[in-house]
């Protein structure tokens, strides 16, 4: 947590190899900082970057904590309603950072992101922002880009859905363990047109699964004495991405060794165990009966709390686009 009198802790950081326009955007972060903390009334406040280093991570159900440290009658304004200034702030500090981590090396996310914004999904996507301007990282996952897709592209998993039920928990461990095609599992909550083109090769969902997927196949080819040549990584990135764990690699099976395709099947269906025990063990200690996230209300609880180890993960979840996107 950043110390009470060091504002550098609250800042964006910089880094001299940073592009003019990366530049520019650490200074619109710095600048969106500064607006948060005078909306909040914090310029005398000695917890003023605790409180705010808080707001980015957990959003505004985590202001209700510094009740005492903040003016009644602004507190009260920023916890009325969604479309207040101090919101507008957390979802414009989101797409900041986002332009300035992605756009230069994945303009395929930005693209898809502003679509959403300007065209006929606004409304989806203005709700997936407040929400994450409400919870933070509460359903950020371990991959805040991927969590954003789906919950854009999922426009039947609402906030009551994602509150009463585990199937936004089900569906993340379906898309991160048995790929793409496992979304037709949860057709009733897309699309049936977007289903089908996500489905695709081409989709905006099977970029944001390589991206998830790339680190481990990677180098479980590389275990398993596989070498890059004739675009085999890619290959078998695209098996995994869209079919998961258990792929059978048929894309790069006639390529290389028997030897090593058995070596490479057993280490990518290591993972998918491995997934599926800390699923188990997970359902095991839910508590269904723990208090929902209200920012209304002022609960701060969540419907399944997250182990100290998923909390951890998720720790200045703005800040992990970059360290997602490496």
């Amino acid at each position: 947590m950043a110390a009470a009198d060091d504002t550098s802790q609250i800042n964006p950081s910089s880094d001299e190899n940073m592009s003019n326009n990366n530049g520019d955007d650490d200074d619109a972060l710095l600048s969106i900082t500064n607006e948060i903390i005078n909306v909040l009334s914090l310029d005398d406040s000695e917890h003023k970057n605790e409180i705010v280093n808080d707001f980015l991570e957990d959003g505004r159900q985590s202001l209700v904590k510094y009740k005492e440290d903040i003016i009644p009658k602004v507190y009260k304004e920023v916890m009325s309603d969604n479309d207040n200034t101090l919101i507008k702030l957390f979802k414009k500090y989101i797409e900041t950072d986002l332009e300035k981590v992605c756009g230069k090396t994945y303009p395929w996310l930005i693209s898809f992101l502003e679509e959403y914004r300007k065209g006929e999904n606004h409304e989806i996507y203005d709700c997936v922002f407040t929400r994450t301007a409400n919870y933070g990282a509460t359903y950020m996952k371990d991959c805040p880009i991927l969590s954003f897709v789906l919950q854009l592209l999922f426009e039947g998993i609402d906030d009551e859905c994602l509150k009463e039920t585990n199937v936004f928990d089900d569906l993340w461990f379906a898309v991160t363990n048995d790929g793409l095609k496992s979304i037709t599992k949860y057709s009733a909550y897309i699309v049936k047109s977007v289903m089908n083109e996500q489905l695709k090769r081409q989709s905006i969902l099977f970029q944001v699964l390589r991206e998830y997927y790339r680190e481990d196949v990677f180098l479980s080819l590389k275990e398993s004495n596989i070498t890059d040549k004739k675009n085999l990584y890619e290959l078998a990135l695209d098996d995994v991405a869209e079919q998961g764990w258990l792929s059978d690699l048929k894309s790069i099976e006639e390529s290389i060794t028997p030897k090593s395709y058995k070596a490479v099947l057993e280490k990518l269906r290591s993972f998918h165990q491995k997934q599926k025990s800390k699923e188990s063990k997970k359902s095991d200690t839910k508590d269904v009966h723990q208090t929902k996230p209200d920012s209304q209300s002022g609960s701060t609880s969540t419907k399944n709390e997250m182990t100290s180890k998923e909390k951890q993960s998720n720790l200045y979840f703005i800040e992990y686009f970059s360290k997602f996107f490496r």
